[in-house]
């Protein structure tokens, strides 16, 4: 990038970073991009041989945050967009055996009673402390963790079996310190609206998208970062050189 003026330096060329440069660059603002791997994308890693496509970080992107779903549209990859084969189930570890998420829940949490009552996730203790999320009054509006959120409003039991491996696993850190206004705003607008996560939810009367809760690309989701990456004009990016001899 020797004699060539940019307004901004993006550190890091994972999802985050590659998709700030895109939009930067959008605007007319001269951006470069500094990587410290051998390739972009991050934590995304797919590869590719004999036919399969093996995705070793994410696998899908999740329907109910449609940001990304967006930035497909935007980078003409809607047509692309296929869904996970069915069932998909999730499953959470507990006690040593994988326990599979109530059916009809909404980013894990069970929305009806019936489904809270019959998964085999919680203890009875637990489920009627979820269960009491309704009568639970709002929060002051403060920005909080995850879990400061979700022990808040459903107890201990849902940020060790639903918070910790599910809210804050997508994106791959700590339940106590990641923003809930952040990354999941539906769930505080839905406090901030109705004073219950749970009554807001079921009077949504929440629909399973067509496509099902979870969508991919043939090329799997490293297909996004590489056509992030081919819309930055060359030489906007700069990677270590990988390492050889090894």
């Amino acid at each position: 990038m020797t004699g060539r003026r940019v307004d901004v330096a993006v550190i890091g060329g994972g999802i985050s970073g590659l998709t700030a440069a895109y939009e930067l660059q959008r605007r007319g603002v001269p951006v470069h991009v500094f990587e410290a791997a051998s390739r972009p994308g991050g934590v995304i890693r797919t590869d590719r041989f004999d036919g399969w496509v093996i995705d070793g970080g994410p696998d899908a992107l999740l329907v109910q945050k449609p940001a990304a779903v967006a930035l497909c549209r935007e980078l003409g990859l809607a047509d692309r967009l296929i869904s996970t084969q069915q069932p998909r189930t999730a499953y959470v570890l507990r006690e040593g055996e994988l326990v599979p998420l109530a059916e009809g829940s909404f980013l894990g949490f069970p929305v009806s009673l019936a489904a809270l009552a019959q998964s085999p996730l919680f203890s009875w203790g637990g489920k009627l402390r979820m269960a009491a999320e309704i009568a639970i009054p709002r929060g002051e509006g403060r920005d909080e963790s995850i879990a400061s959120f979700v022990r808040r409003r459903f107890g201990n039991e849902a940020v060790d079996y639903l918070a910790e491996p599910l809210l804050s696993g997508i994106h791959a850190g700590d339940v106590d310190a990641l923003s809930i206004a952040a990354l999941f705003p539906r769930l505080v607008e839905a406090e901030r609206q109705s004073g219950s996560v749970l009554r807001a939810i079921r009077a949504l009367r929440v629909k399973p998208s067509a496509q099902g809760a979870f969508v991919s690309l043939p090329g799997g989701v490293g297909e996004l970062v590489e056509t992030l990456a081919a819309t930055l004009p060359s030489g906007t990016m700069t990677l270590s050189a990988p390492v050889t001899g090894l």
